[in-house]
């Protein structure tokens, strides 16, 4: 019981994340006292793409990749996870196996919740409405970034993933070539583009990484395609 307990103490603001919303006490702190911490060191590949869902994962500090592998095993980036989001609900409530591959990078906290808990807070109209939400968020943002990619050119898709990137840190740590291959463009042509940023005073290019500079001036040429 003394680490049921540690958990709510340890992570207070997860109480404010959208799954936990405007749940009475009791079951907010209920599911994350049922939670078993996991902590990752280095950056680790904790779900498999293909693998049976067992529970819900709750990022409680850190981040996670998320990437999708193709037929020929290429891995594509499709998103990042920040602090309060949740992994894996809808494949275990569906009985579904993981669409994706989820990486925590170092020095990420998660909360892996197991199924027949995670079930169990489905009786509760404020928990799937909670649901409901981040569902359609990630509906929401999916089809901003399905639209980006069809219509807009190079430059503003630049902008707009390393707007969405940097949500949390202004360092994102993709490499140039991560970066052409998340965009759908030659090397030549992001090395490019990130030169113009930096010019601007945007970014800075780091080894294996990009630091954002101002991400005001970089979000309002994501409307002004140039």
């Amino acid at each position: 019981m003394k680490n049921s307990i540690e958990n709510s103490a340890r992570f207070p603001h997860l109480a404010n994340c959208l799954l936990l919303q405007n749940l009475p006490v009791d079951l907010s702190k209920g599911l994350l006292n049922k939670s078993v911490v996991q902590t990752f060191n280095r950056d680790k590949v904790f779900i498999d793409q293909g693998q049976v869902s067992n529970g819900l994962y709750l990022i409680a500090h850190g981040k996670v990749e998320i990437s999708r592998l193709n037929h020929a095993g290429q891995s594509a980036f499709m998103s990042m996870s920040e602090v309060g989001s949740c992994i894996g609900e809808i494949e275990a409530i569906a009985e579904k196996e993981y669409i994706a591959c989820c990486t925590a990078k170092k020095g990420t906290i998660l909360l892996f919740l197991p199924k027949q808990y995670l079930l169990e807070y489905l009786k509760h109209l404020e928990f799937v409405k909670n649901l409901s939400l981040i569902f359609l968020e990630r509906m929401e943002s999916n089809n901003s970034f399905r639209s980006i990619d069809k219509l807009d050119p190079v430059d503003i898709r630049l902008r707009a993933y390393l707007h969405f990137m940097s949500g949390r840190s202004a360092r994102i740590e993709k490499s140039q070539a991560d970066l052409a291959d998340i965009i759908c463009c030659s090397r030549q042509t992001m090395n490019k583009e990130l030169g113009k940023l930096r010019n601007m005073n945007i970014l800075d290019l780091k080894s294996g990484a990009v630091v954002i500079l101002d991400r005001v001036a970089l979000a309002e040429g994501i409307d002004q395609p140039s």
